[in-house]
């Protein structure tokens, strides 16, 4: 059964979906941007790992480690690095080189697709991508995006962030994970935790006034989404 925190980000990706433009140049078999590069919290960590139990696939998860390309701790989380915009700090986005392919694609398929993390999701391009033309986003797609990564990681603060294969084995170290160790190469065991940042909780967006008529729709209704009977605004308010 899912937890209460994996409801609320299923309904933050089912609002997403809701909003997102569907003429996209994105269509099933496309993995050009499909790399390890991809940034998750422990939230939908566990939830790829729910998903991997459910279906008995305990094996074949730990042998797609066996793809993992070098990976290194992130200097800023999403609102690790709104919070320094915030204050005025002169920062830089981190630029990540791990370009190598996703160890879940499956002949140019994401065979966790169900379950992908946001990173994900909202990696699109309005033209056709290949290695030497990248993806075309609008601006405002690209704000949305960050401001919806925000309010997961202020979902999952406390909790572990970073590389996804870095997170999955990071929370393979939890003692209800603890079989999924006996199945990974010993020398990965610490790997994850050395890798992984603490999520933070939500400084405030880093949105322009131009954008927040495209994006503040969004927000909105990612904020009055109902789950069990409350709205996503006052779970993530602890109210």
């Amino acid at each position: 059964m899912k937890s209460l925190h994996e409801k609320v980000l299923v309904g933050i990706y089912r609002e997403f979906e809701k909003w997102s433009d569907e003429s996209l140049a994105c269509e099933k078999g496309c993995a050009t941007c499909c790399t390890q590069n991809v940034m998750i919290t422990a939230v939908e960590g566990e939830l790829i790992l729910r998903y991997i139990q459910d279906r008995g696939k305990e094996e074949w998860f730990a042998s797609k480690f066996q793809q993992k390309a070098g990976t290194r701790r992130p200097q800023f989380t999403t609102n690790g690095f709104a919070e320094s915009c915030l204050q005025g700090k002169d920062v830089t986005p981190e630029s990540y080189g791990n370009t190598k392919a996703c160890p879940f694609l499956e002949g140019s398929c994401c065979s966790i697709y169900e379950v992908r993390p946001f990173s994900c999701r909202c990696f699109v391009s309005s033209r056709v991508c290949k290695p030497d033309i990248p993806a075309l986003i609008p601006e405002y797609y690209l704000s949305a995006s960050t401001a919806v990564m925000q309010i997961i990681e202020h979902l999952g603060q406390g909790k572990c962030m970073g590389n996804m294969l870095d997170v999955l084995l990071a929370l393979c170290g939890i003692s209800e994970n603890k079989k999924y160790f006996q199945l990974l190469p010993a020398s990965m065991s610490d790997q994850g935790l050395a890798n992984v940042v603490k999520a933070l909780p939500l400084p405030g967006f880093l949105l322009l006034e131009e954008e927040m008529g495209e994006v503040g729709s969004l927000l909105q209704a990612v904020f009055n989404c109902e789950i069990e009977g409350k709205s996503i605004e006052d779970i993530l308010n602890n109210r």
